[in-house]
């Protein structure tokens, strides 16, 4: 895919079903490769249906989409589909063989690979998701974390450059969320994420596409999208729920005057660690603490810091006759 030109371009792009409803009106917009995007809007904003413009699936009924240059229309569905990969929402939808193998070789075979190649990207697809050793299981087998993983190595089988989801996080327990999360955060693909899921999105994606009745409402980067709470609830969403828990901690540290000190320091380190995770900058800060001890009381640092730029941080500490240094907690307060 060639750095110059857009992995996926819409250019007002219309879509209109046989009784008339208009569901895209107008989308023009264009992600460059190895952009992670999330596509966020209200039910029946028409996510679904621009997801399904991508490979082909439907067609525009006025206007173009382009994937890295390629007009799509019926006669390119083929290079098309093989550049991008489109991860569903339930992954029954795309598990149908008697085996684990047998799914994720589905689509090198149907590219007519040697039994070698397609015997590689079974096992480097299965590896990449977490499930190897899982050749000979049966899909349907599988807890609905694993089918979801299992899904994407069906996709990432066949090596597209762009990777589309919709509603990636859906049902998925805690911990399988997670190892999703990280390998988002890892890939070098272009990824569309067409989701409710705003804090997968805060923290995956570099920008937001606001779709709402069919148009683009608003195109930024996700911080600035996704901390506007206006903006979000205009469009019938909510702020994400980390951020909603930020605005509540930091609304009881500044209103809360009958708050224990050990409460508003351990409330205070909270909102430290948080900003550094989702600042309004749009960067992402990681500032660690290990103490000596877990007691509020002895607060002797051992700081890890993880910047992508350089940021300094201030603290003052008091000097105790016992040799031991205490954070001024007076700053938790502000």
């Amino acid at each position: 895919m060639s750095k110059n030109t857009a992995a996926i371009e819409t250019r007002q792009v219309f879509f209109t079903y046989p009784d008339g409803h208009a569901v895209l009106k107008s989308v023009t917009c264009s992600i460059k490769p190895g952009e992670k995007v999330a596509l966020i809007g209200p039910n029946g904003a028409g996510k679904s249906t621009f997801m399904s413009l991508l490979n082909g699936v439907s067609l525009p009924t006025h206007g173009q989409v382009h994937i890295d240059g390629t007009l799509v229309e019926k006669e390119s569905l083929v290079n098309i589909r093989r550049k991008v990969g489109i991860v569903f929402q339930d992954p029954d939808d795309q598990l149908f063989c008697p085996t684990v193998y047998d799914d994720v070789a589905f689509g090198p075979l149907n590219l007519g690979l040697a039994h070698e190649e397609v015997d590689k990207r079974v096992k480097e697809s299965l590896a990449l998701v977490g499930l190897e050793g899982f050749d000979e299981r049966s899909s349907y087998h599988l807890s609905f974390g694993e089918r979801k993983r299992l899904a994407l190595a069906t996709v990432l089988s066949y090596r597209p450059e762009i990777l589309v989801f919709d509603e990636p996080s859906t049902n998925m327990d805690p911990l399988n969320r997670r190892k999703l999360i990280n390998w988002l955060k890892e890939s070098d693909k272009t990824i569309l994420l067409c989701t409710h899921d705003l804090d997968i999105a805060l923290e995956v994606c570099d920008r937001c596409i606001l779709l709402t009745d069919g148009e683009i409402v608003a195109d930024d980067t996700a911080s600035k999208i996704l901390h506007n709470r206006q903006l979000l609830e205009e469009n019938n969403l909510e702020l994400p729920l980390a951020l909603m828990t930020h605005e509540l901690l930091n609304d009881i540290l500044k209103n809360k005057d009958d708050l224990d000190e050990d409460h508003r320091f351990i409330i205070g380190n909270f909102l430290h660690a948080h900003r550094h995770a989702h600042g309004a900058d749009g960067e992402i800060h990681f500032h660690v603490h290990t103490h000596d001890d877990h007691s509020p009381a002895h607060t002797h640092h051992n700081h890890t810091h993880e910047h992508e730029h350089e940021h300094e941080h201030e603290h003052e500490h008091e000097h105790h006759e016992d040799g031991s240094d205490k954070d001024q907690r007076q700053q938790n307060k502000q």
